[in-house]
């Protein structure tokens, strides 16, 4: 056939294939959003490279590929991890608190029954808690006067060797007795000799120099309901003393004694 005549015969007598002349003329908005468009047979994101990577067999259209890897382009996503629960300190301390009072009741208890002070002594030293000193003297109280007889002498006794061993200070002692004396208006109602009783075991604790009068003068305050529970206090505290021979201790802290007096 004679050239130039419009058959699409290029020269060389090759046919000129439909499909590459279509392909000139796509239209860009056909293709891939992100691919900007074939510049020169490459993609613009690519110009000015080498020879251009081969799309990823899982090429979503619309959307970039994330990664080259011929394995895969989608991310990996690890699966959320549940933050831990933790415990506020208020109620760690809180836990704390119960698991003590529950080994000084089992301490208590035990030593109320065979009467051991050095026993008592170690169970004590094994709470590893001086900052709950205080609270071992108000419980230490509060069994051995709810006890049936009330365990006066021993829980005395206890106190006494407690402190002559420095497991206890008279700051314990003190803070203790005046923690039993914030609930003995309350106390006294179910056990009425409990002021009595009390008085006499600040008495012998005066005695040991673990207390002194300026420290009955805070429980007698913190007793504010009855005035009669306040002076049966008093009273078995001075007779206490004055049947040990402690009339020394009532004399050097006679001022003191005066003040206790003006309480009730």
């Amino acid at each position: 056939m004679p050239r130039g005549d419009g058959s699409g015969m290029q020269p060389g007598g090759r046919v000129q294939s439909p499909m590459t002349s279509k392909s000139s003329s796509l239209n860009t908005r056909l293709l891939p959003q992100g691919t900007g468009g074939l510049m020169g047979g490459r993609s613009a994101l690519l110009q000015g490279s080498g020879n251009p990577p081969a799309r990823p067999s899982n090429f979503i259209s619309g959307a970039e590929p994330t990664s080259q890897s011929p394995i895969s382009s989608k991310p990996v996503y690890a699966p959320p991890v549940p933050p831990v629960a933790e415990r506020s300190p208020a109620s760690t301390g809180r836990l704390n608190m119960d698991e003590l009072r529950k080994k000084t009741v089992a301490l208590l208890e035990e030593y109320f029954s065979i009467r051991l002070l050095d026993e008592a002594l170690m169970c004590v030293e094994e709470l590893k808690s001086p900052g709950y000193h205080p609270e071992f003297v108000k419980e230490a109280i509060s069994l051995a006067l709810e006890k049936s007889p009330p365990c006066v002498e021993p829980v005395a006794q206890l106190l006494e060797h407690l402190l002559a061993k420095k497991v206890l200070t008279s700051i314990d002692i003190g803070t203790g007795c005046l923690l039993y004396g914030s609930l003995l208006d309350d106390i006294a109602i179910d056990l009425p000799k409990a002021p009595n009783n009390f008085g006499e075991i600040m008495g012998k604790l005066i005695l040991a120099e673990g207390l002194d009068f300026k420290v009955v003068k805070e429980v007698l305050k913190k007793m504010e309901e009855e005035e009669m529970f306040r002076k049966t206090v008093l009273d078995a505290v001075l007779r206490t003393i004055s049947s040990s021979a402690g009339q020394n201790v009532l004399d050097s802290q006679a001022s003191d004694i005066e003040a206790c007096q003006s309480v009730l």
